[in-house]
């Protein structure tokens, strides 16, 4: 194979399942990897916004030295010589870590979050940060200081955030793989609108340690990829108790990527609960969905509607300890620097200072009262699906969307079915569920009980094989494939 006709295969090949086997066997280099990695970075950053930092010499370095190893047959596992980014509000040791925002824009991280430690560990190589809503503090990646990620399906419409440029690094194949955080759907939302794969484990399956906090208490670390199986690969690699993170839990972590190769997914149970997480759904996104849970439906896999009884308590679970303890985190800068605030966020962090005790000592008694009614579902049925979000990719122009009637802000529409899933802490995971008449894709979310994280990535996998994804469903990033509305 020559490099012209190797690179050009590289940019569609992009899982790290595929890479890895190739990086192991021989065909393929690290550096050869990241020199691609990096050549569609300069190509199409200037257009998509996916990155704050680009780490070249330092990718090339350690993707050298990755080579060395595997040549005098060291060989780490998959993810080793397999180029990774990072949300720029993830520390990593020498590298500037803005978390998207004015305040922190010359800061540089003295030391590495857990998270990357083990990635690093494994022989990952980091080549960048990405692009994030500010301070992580809202869902549409609408960045006043470092402009605004796009999505690679359309580039006038959101990526959704605030992983948003980690959903866009990999949706447009710059990277097989990012890490984000997630406190109300932020790996969830931009992986649903930019058509990728979103992991957001259990509450104390992956450490928090070196992260800039948002809401401690809803703050999770998980991964944005080209695939299930990826995930699933990322998930083994950075899961485990950290003694500098009291919130883990000591549970085995599992060998993800071989138990969901070996896993029987026709005796999965499936509830669909059809209150709240439908009542404004994009009519186009229910079809996609509707057709998704036939596909499921067609593997042989029993599917019933359920009812969770504590569905109203869902939003007031969420929005106070959200608000309230942002607002707390960010107390000092917002009394002495309100003015280096975008807008947006600035009015949502005064916001935080409005929860009362009450109200915030409330949401955590009804997070407890959510979370019970999903368990006592989930002790009937193995996992819950319902739409990641309730409409396409908006446009930047799009403050508020119309939604069967019912008129609702662009954060509370994208996020409204994701939140219930960081308020009690459940494993969820995003998957592409097909294109809207519009071309532009939407997610299905896979919901599991505590540290259940086998069942929702075994089902995700399953339905993945039978219906040819990831390739099935990809933008396919080139010059003139990045597709603008008509103005």
């Amino acid at each position: 194979m020559n490099k012209k006709h190797e690179a050009k295969e590289l940019t569609t090949v992009t899982t790290i399942q595929q890479l890895s086997n190739r990086i192991q066997n021989g065909e393929l280099s690290p550096s050869e990897l990241v020199g691609v990695c990096l050549d569609k970075i300069k190509k199409f950053d200037s257009s998509l916004n996916a990155f704050i930092t680009v780490l070249e010499d330092h990718a090339r370095q350690e993707a050298a030295n990755a080579e060395k190893q595997i040549k005098q047959g060291i060989y780490l596992g998959p993810l080793h010589g397999i180029p990774f980014s990072i949300k720029d509000v993830i520390y990593a040791k020498g590298v500037r870590c803005t978390a998207g925002s004015k305040i922190m824009s010359d800061y540089i991280s003295k030391i590495d979050a857990t998270s990357v430690v083990k990635m690093k560990k494994a022989g990952a190589i980091l080549i960048g940060t990405n692009n994030t809503h500010e301070f992580a503090c809202g869902i549409t990646n609408v960045n006043p200081h470092y402009g605004s990620s796009r999505n690679p399906w359309n580039t006038s419409k959101l990526s959704g955030g605030s992983s948003g440029g980690s959903g866009v690094a990999v949706a447009a194949c710059m990277v097989p793989v990012s890490l984000g955080t997630d406190t109300s759907g932020s790996i969830r939302v931009p992986s649903s609108l930019c058509g990728v794969v979103g992991l957001k484990p259990t509450y104390g399956r992956v450490s928090k340690y070196g992260i800039v906090d948002l809401a401690p208490s809803l703050d999770h670390v998980g991964c944005i990829t080209r695939s299930v199986w990826d995930a699933a690969a990322v998930l083994q690699t950075i899961a485990g108790r950290d003694p500098l993170d009291p919130t883990t839990e000591d549970k085995e972590v599992p060998e993800y990527t071989k138990i969901i190769e070996e896993s029987n997914s026709d005796k999965v149970s499936i509830g669909i609960p059809k209150e709240y997480f439908f009542d404004y759904l994009q009519p186009e996104v229910e079809d996609v969905f509707h057709d998704f849970i036939d596909a499921i439906r067609s593997m042989g896999i029993t599917v019933s509607d359920v009812n969770i009884p504590e569905r109203d308590k869902i939003y007031e679970s969420w929005r106070s300890i959200r608000l309230g303890e942002s607002a707390e985190i960010h107390s000092k800068w917002l009394q002495t620097r309100p003015e280096d605030y975008g807008e947006d966020v600035r009015k949502m962090l005064i916001q935080g200072t409005e929860v009362s005790a009450v109200n915030y000592i409330r949401a955590h008694k009804f997070r407890k009262e959510v979370r019970c009614a999903f368990m006592k579902v989930l002790k009937n049925f193995d996992v819950v699906i319902v739409p990641t979000t309730n409409l396409t990719a908006p446009s930047f122009d799009e403050p508020t969307v119309s939604i069967r009637g019912k008129t609702l802000e662009v954060y509370q529409a994208l996020s409204r079915n994701t939140i219930a899933f960081n308020s009690t802490g459940l494993p969820a995971i995003t998957i592409p569920a097909g294109l809207s008449k519009g071309n532009m894709p939407v997610g299905a979310q896979i919901v599991g009980a505590p540290f259940e994280e086998v069942k929702i990535l075994s089902l995700a996998y399953a339905f993945e094989r039978v219906n040819n994804y990831p390739f099935k469903l990809s933008p396919f990033c080139t010059e003139s494939s990045l597709r603008t509305e008509p103005k």
